[in-house]
């Protein structure tokens, strides 16, 4: 949980570039938060906290206001602090199906809240979903909230909550900074203290732990940077969890909390972490972590773990199926190209695979066909939970169901995401079949799953009781032909696999890395073991011996630690549904943003007196948002590569089907080198853009775009512009490059009764070894009579503009001005090679996750009306993916470019850019 806090520090972005311009971006951008034309939300204030929900979940509200009483004066006294800002708690609408949920101090002091958990009810080993976001995201805002010093302190009195960060000083918000391993780790720990279990009650969390331990895997470097080593981003939750436990344990829970208070007076380099662990604990973050990294080798030399090479790997998890005849399942041995769906035949033993385009999630067979078990956009205002295609298309019919398979009458047997936010409600066709707390195995007209009654897990085969034990954690694998239940479940030193018949219970492997099984037959079974740096998949014999789960019994679950547990037996705070929430009334002030970059204005050689000039490039933005990011106001002010000074204001909105911004600019100071005289050129003018999405489905998008402008360039210049644009991109794991693309455009421009149109194309496909080809053109044609002076013709530009966003430009790196030409063609070719060679610290904020090496060589076709110029030119590049404070990547590229002509550009370039575009 908590995927956007990865760019909490990007409120500040600090870049060089030896020639770059400001980049060109949308005026409106689709809402990250909330889909839109969603349904109408309503609002209350519980003490400092205020409660946006639907008039469909205003019993979950009424059920989150009442833990909100209890919960908030338990984390004030344990984070030591009352936090200074309104905290805002979104209950997300059913458009939004979505296993997550995030905390953030942008735009405001806020945590959104998905419906969506019951497709992730196995891995959260909790009751309660909705119960674990509040519990755990909460965590999230008194961790980074905390401002405990005058500096920032001030800076909030005058600018706001998170409203100005710099990557060194002053920083308004010092625990932005802090790395994801202290963050969510302590949030896991949070959220498994309140009698709802939580994941480190997880045997497959302490299995992880375990098989990290014992390759030397447990080092600062890689634990408190957001690698990419398995198991990638959940290296946070999983070995953070445990080292915050482990502190907790030791030196107590409210020291280990209060660390973020005593972090936050660290303004001034918010980077350490020894001294305030010392201050807040009395240990430091060496020793402390040196004695964790110890304490869980012992406790790993005694786990037994699976040996011997894997039939196969994966580097991410997906559920085991089966049917019949055979046991099916995604599989991705790289994590960087599309899965392989597998197929083992349970008679002959025998793989077959085969690289397909599902979503991740579980294989379901039905009527002859397969389908995965996922959450994606099926339109482009809606995410739905249910089956999708290999294509990533919605099957209709399951639309907002958890399906978990179908009764020999063709019934679907599926969790009602709507009504499931607080437990899995399971339903059979349209009837409710009762509240379930796991995944259930559908056997013919059997039912088997779990539920769960405070720390007691109890198996059941439809409405019978079969087997119960204490503990959250507890995973159908599989049904025998005898009837027998196998589950995972919790052993001494990790996670294994147990048999249930007659009521009685016995351990059937005696490996610790278990977490997943599929019977061959009654007496062997495919198991799924975690391990150091992936899944791997055996075939083992069943070998059945005394063992029951294992009683995981955390601090406070003992009688001495019971007064730091917070009961989740809160009563339902009544809510009126009086209050309707607007967007534009809900408007807060948000945060400064600050870019700075460097711009080389190379000397002309035909004026010998010139000299080249370093100039420095700013652009700052002061945002206003509502807590659902439905719509922004925005102040500006920049500097771009004409070294014309602007300032204006801007608003956009994305909350209905038709978004649209608009900015108002004023020129402060123009720089502009020109022939025309200065009273020509405008002094202030509008931009404006409407888009209109109306394709999302499967890798595909569309959508038409209309953008209008006034040139500050020229007084009479005013492009009006549309576009149609359609994609397919297909992206899995942590693929450099899109893995698969498509992409076309077209697009008209008129201008002054001048007409410009043309498009773009552009492909891309990856191949083994992290090898990608690139393909992309353009052709752009005016009807105008070109003019350099008028500003006629399709324009050559060296990059795009920050206000005028013409689709028609043609940007043409190392060009030494702008011109206007009849029509132009251009074409690219791309190669490219990731190196993967990562160099990860744990004392510097700046890490290096990964390179690659590009050529490129592009080709551009230039009419000018009475003479023709063709341009090549060859790019060599390296790209640096860099890793800022432990976990926000950026991408850095380096690019020599050699032209063979120079009448319009350089013949040798050199640029280094902070963002990579494709």
């Amino acid at each position: 949980m908590n995927k956007r806090g990865e760019w909490w520090v990007l409120g500040v972005v600090v870049g060089a570039a030896l020639s770059a311009g400001a980049v060109a971006e949308p005026l409106v951008q689709r809402n990250p938060t909330v889909v839109p034309h969603d349904q109408p939300y309503f609002k209350a204030s519980v003490r400092n906290t205020e409660l946006i929900f639907t008039e469909k979940n205003r019993a979950f509200a009424e059920h989150a206001a009442g833990i909100e009483q209890q919960l908030q004066p338990q984390y004030e006294a344990s984070f030591g602090y009352r936090m200074d800002s309104p905290l805002y708690v979104g209950l997300i609408s059913d458009n939004n199906q979505i296993a997550n949920g995030f905390s953030t101090q942008i735009p405001l002091n806020r945590q959104i809240n998905y419906v969506g958990g019951a497709s992730a009810v196995d891995y959260f080993s909790t009751t309660s979903w909705l119960d674990t976001l509040l519990f755990h995201e909460t965590a999230h805002n008194y961790q980074i909230n905390a401002k405990d010093n005058v500096v920032s302190r001030t800076m909030h009195t005058i600018l706001g909550n998170g409203t100005l960060m710099t990557p060194f000083i002053p920083a308004v918000l010092p625990n932005a900074f802090e790395s994801s391993f202290m963050l969510e780790g302590n949030a896991v720990l949070n959220e498994s203290r309140h009698g709802n279990g939580g994941r480190l009650y997880s045997g497959r969390f302490d299995a992880l732990v375990h098989a990290q331990a014992r390759a030397g895997h447990l080092t600062p470097e890689r634990s408190y940077n957001q690698t990419y080593y398995f198991p990638y981003g959940e290296t946070s939750y999983v070995l953070g969890s445990h080292y915050q436990y482990f502190l907790a344990d030791n030196y107590g829970l409210d020291a280990t909390n209060r660390y973020f208070k005593v972090r936050s007076r660290y303004w001034y380099f918010p980077f350490v972490t020894n001294a305030p662990l010392k201050t807040a604990i009395g240990n430091n973050f060496d020793n402390t972590f040196e004695q964790w990294r110890s304490h869980e080798e012992q406790q790993a030399a005694r786990a037994v773990m699976s040996e011997g090479e894997p039939l196969l790997t994966s580097k991410f998890f997906a559920p085991l199926n089966s049917d019949e005849g055979d046991i099916f399942f995604l599989a991705s041995p790289q994590n960087v190209r599309a899965p392989l769906h597998v197929v083992l035949d349970r008679n002959s033993g025998e793989f077959e695979q085969q690289r397909s385009s599902y979503l991740g999630g579980k294989l379901i067979r039905h009527e002859g066909e397969t389908w995965s078990l996922a959450s994606a956009y099926s339109t482009p205002w809606r995410i739905y939970q249910g089956l999708f295609s290999e294509g990533a298309h919605l099957n209709n019919d399951t639309r907002g169901q958890i399906i978990q398979g179908y009764t020999p009458a063709d019934e679907p047997v599926y969790f009602d995401v709507a009504s499931s936010y607080d437990q899995p409600r399971l339903y059979v066709g349209d009837t409710f079949y009762g509240q379930v707390n796991s995944s259930v195995e559908v056997r013919g007209d059997d039912l088997y799953y779990f539920t769960q009654e405070g720390a007691t897990r109890t198996l059941y085969r439809n409405r019978t009781p079969l087997y119960q034990y204490q503990g959250y954690y507890g995973v159908i694998a599989d049904v025998d032909s005898q009837g027998r239940v196998l589950f995972v479940a919790n052993s001494e030193h990790g996670s294994t696999l147990y048999r249930v018949a007659g009521g009685q219970v016995s351990r059937v492997l005696a490996e610790d890395d278990i977490v997943a099984a599929r019977l061959l037959d009654d007496d062997q079974v495919l198991a799924m073991a975690i391990q150091a740096d992936h899944y791997g998949y055996y075939l083992k014999p069943l070998q059945p011996q005394a063992g029951s789960p294992y009683v995981r019994e955390l601090r406070w679950d003992t009688e001495e630690g019971a007064g730091e547990n917070l009961t989740t037996e809160s009563a339902p705070q009544p809510l009126e549904m009086d209050r309707r929430y607007h967007s534009w009334t809900a408007m807060r002030y948000s945060g400064t943003d600050l870019s700075l970059s460097s711009y080389t204005e190379e000397d002309d050689d035909a004026t010998p007196q010139d000299e080249s000039d370093n100039h420095t490039l700013y652009n700052v933005q002061m945002r206003f948002a509502d807590p659902l990011e439905q719509n922004e106001f925005s102040l500006f002010s920049y500097r771009d590569t004409d070294l014309t000074e602007l300032a204006g204001a801007g608003y956009s909105n994305n909350q209905f089907f038709l978004i649209g911004g608009v900015k108002q600019y004023w020129v402060l100071d123009d720089q502009l080198d020109r022939e025309t005289p200065p009273e020509e050129a405008r002094d202030h003018g509008l931009s404006a853009e409407l888009r209109l999405p109306f394709l999302q489905s499967g890798y595909w998008y569309s959508e038409l775009a209309g953008t209008w402008y006034q040139d500050y360039h020229l007084d009479e210049r005013e492009p009006l512009a549309g576009i149609w644009s359609l994609s397919r991109t297909a992206r899995f794991g942590h693929s450099y490059l899109p893995n698969k693309h498509f992409g076309l455009s077209a697009y008209q421009v008129d201008d002054r009764d001048d007409m410009t149109s043309g498009g773009t194309l552009s492909l891309m496909t990856d191949l083994p070894a992290e090898f990608y080809l690139g393909a992309r053109g353009q052709l752009s044609r005016s009807d105008a009579q070109v003019s350099q002076g008028l500003l006629r013709g399709v324009e050559l530009a060296e990059a795009q503009d920050f206000i005028a966003n013409d689709p028609s430009r043609i940007v043409i790196p190392a060009l030494d001005d702008t011109y206007y030409a009849e029509k132009v063609t251009f074409g690219e070719a791309s190669v490219s090679k990731v190196i993967n060679l990562p160099w990860y610290s744990f004392k510097s904020p700046v890490s290096l996750r990964r390179e690659a090496l590009h050529l490129r060589y592009r080709h551009y076709d230039i009419d000018f009306g009475p003479g023709e110029l063709e341009l090549n030119q060859a790019i060599v590049g390296m790209d640096l993916e860099l890793l800022l404070f432990h976990r926000s990547p950026l991408r850095f590229a380096f690019e020599y470019a050699y032209t063979d002509d120079d009448r319009i550009t350089s013949e040798h370039s050199f640029q280094a850019v902070t963002s990579l575009a494709f």
